[in-house]
């Protein structure tokens, strides 16, 4: 798989973390810093306890750990005007036998509800698509109506819920997660 360092939007862009620096790490802390009461109810790793640290490993022990083994592709967003991050999006657990993939994503506070994960969303998947990918999943807590409503306006299929399937520490109970999917010819 050959995915590029930066995919185009209409508004953002999509850009490879690469290299892992403090400076970027610094910049991705700073963010979640900022929108952790936002995050913290629908990711686990948005608690109190994340760390410069943790944002560095991230970049380091993940998206380019990923990114060489082509079983992950994440970018950030960047609005085009301000080049200011919004936040991330990852395509993970991708099997080139299975042609089939997950998109994982979260936007700072001060990004959400303007269409710019949607906009990523349809970015990536187009790129993973023409990269030979046929299905493409998103998972998402049946509560978080704001990313099931990216999945359905970018025209995913619900196709089930797995009841229960995890425990959230943040809301203190079992959540439902929605699995959604798009294939390749329902473009």
């Amino acid at each position: 798989m050959n995915f590029p360092n930066k995919i185009e939007a209409k508004r953002i862009f999509l850009e490879r973390p690469y290299p892992p620096t403090l400076a970027l790490a610094t910049e991705i802390y700073d963010e979640v810093s900022a929108s952790k009461d936002h995050l913290a109810q629908w990711l686990p790793w948005a608690t109190d306890t994340y760390s410069l640290e943790d944002a560095l490993a991230y970049l380091k022990d993940w998206c380019e750990a990923h990114w060489q083994t082509e079983e992950g592709f994440a970018y950030l967003i960047r609005e085009k005007e301000t080049q200011k991050f919004l936040g991330m999006i990852d395509l993970m657990k991708v099997s080139q036998k299975n042609q089939s993939g997950e998109i994982g994503f979260w936007l700072t506070k001060k990004a959400t509800g303007k269409g710019y994960m949607l906009e990523a969303v349809k970015a990536l998947e187009q790129e993973a698509f023409k990269q030979g990918l046929n299905r493409i999943v998103i998972q998402n807590d049946t509560r978080n109506i704001a990313s099931v409503n990216v999945a359905k306006n970018a025209g995913y299929h619900l196709d089930g819920v797995l009841r229960q399937e995890r425990w959230s520490v943040a809301q203190n109970s079992f959540r439902d997660t929605n699995v959604f999917s798009k294939l390749k010819s329902d473009q």
